[in-house]
C-alpha cells in the first residue's frame, strides 16, 4: 500500500509491504526524514548502510540514492520529503553555515536516532503530528506540517552545531575552513583530484590537509570524493541505460575494472547486478 500526497515544497507518504519498500532514487534538492512504523529495514543512503527498527528516525540528505527493503517480512515506513529551500529562504548566515556544516556531515554518516538519542522524543512527536495533520486534511493542515518540518530541522542542527565542547568547536571551524575545498570537490569529482591542490587551497600541507580532512568529515579526502563518485553512478545506472564503460569514465573512475573494483567495494554488488535490481 503506497499513499502519496501533497507537491513540493513537501509531501509525505506511507509504504507497507515485504522486500523492497522503496526503490533506489534521487531527488536532487530534496530532503527526506523517514520513520520505520513496524518491523526491520534496511536502509541505504548512497555508500552507507544501517539496519533500522521499529520507532527509529532517518534523515536522508540530498543528491543520495535512498534504497529502503524490510528484513524478515513485513515492514511499514513512513516519511516526510520536503526541498531544501523552505530552510535556506529563511536563514542568516550563521544558520546557513549551521546547516552547511550538518549537509556536509550527513553525507558521510547516516544520520540514525534511536529511542534513546536526546532529539527523539523532538522529531517521532513532530512526526507523528504531521501525519496526523496529512490524514485528517482539516482546513489549513499543510501550514501545521510545514511547521513541524522547522521544528525537526531545528531539533537536528542544534543537536549537530550547538555543541559547546572545544573539539566540536574546532571541527566546526574546519567544517568552514574546508568549505572552498569542499566546493570545489562537489564541481569536479568527476574528474582527477590532486590532495595537493586541495591542501594548497586552504595553504596547508598534504599530509596536515588529510588529518584535518578526516577528523571533520569523517573519512579520508580519497573515501569521500570516491563516495560521491559511486553515488552519482548508481543514478546513472538506476535512470539511464548508458553502457558501464560510460558511466566509468563519466564519474572520474580511469577504467570499467576500477570503476567495477571500487562500486563492489563500497556496495557490496557489481554495477550491473545493482542496476539489475532497481528495475
Amino acid at each position: 500500500m503506497k499513499n502519496v500526497e501533497l507537491k513540493f515544497p513537501f509531501e509525505m507518504y506511507a509504504i507497507s509491504g515485504e522486500g523492497r519498500l522503496v526503490n533506489a532514487r534521487t531527488h536532487d534538492a530534496a530532503m527526506e526524514i523517514i520513520q520505520i512504523i513496524s518491523g526491520k529495514v534496511m536502509i541505504v543512503v548512497g555508500t552507507e548502510r544501517r539496519e533500522a527498527s521499529r520507532g527509529d528516525i532517518l534523515y536522508i540528505p540530498p543528491t543520495m540514492v535512498f534504497r529502503a527493503d524490510s528484513i524478515g517480512g513485513k515492514a511499514s515506513i513512513r516519511g516526510m520529503k520536503f526541498d531544501s529551500s523552505i530552510l535556506e529562504a529563511n536563514m542568516e548566515n550563521f544558520d546557513a553555515e549551521v546547516f552547511y556544516m550538518f549537509y556536509l556531515q550527513s553525507k558521510s554518516k547516516i544520520a540514525h536516532f534511536k529511542s534513546d538519542s536526546p532529539v527523539y522524543e523532538a522529531l517521532s512527536r513532530c512526526m507523528q503530528e504531521s501525519y496526523d495533520e496529512y490524514v485528517a486534511k482539516e482546513i489549513c493542515y499543510k501550514l501545521p506540517i510545514r511547521a513541524n518540518i522547522y521544528l525537526m530541522m531545528t531539533t537536528l542542527l542544534r543537536y549537530y552545531c550547538g555543541s559547546k565542547d572545544e573539539s566540536d568547536k574546532m571541527i566546526y571551524h574546519n567544517v568552514l575552513r574546508l568549505r572552498p575545498v569542499m566546493d570545489y570537490i562537489s564541481e569536479h569529482y568527476c574528474e582527477k583530484i590532486y590532495i595537493e591542490k586541495l591542501s594548497e587551497m586552504i595553504g596547508v600541507s598534504a599530509d596536515y590537509f588529510t588529518k584535518m580532512f578526516k577528523d571533520s568529515i569523517g573519512k579520508t579526502p580519497i573515501e569521500y570524493i570516491n563516495g560521491l563518485r559511486v553515488n552519482r553512478a548508481m543514478q546513472l545506472l538506476c535512470d539511464t541505460d548508458i553502457a558501464m564503460a560510460e558511466i566509468a569514465e563519466s564519474t572520474g573512475f580511469c577504467n570499467p575494472n576500477y570503476f567495477h573494483k571500487i562500486f563492489k567495494q563500497y556496495m557490496e554488488t557489481s554495477p550491473l547486478v545493482f542496476r539489475k535490481s532497481t528495475r
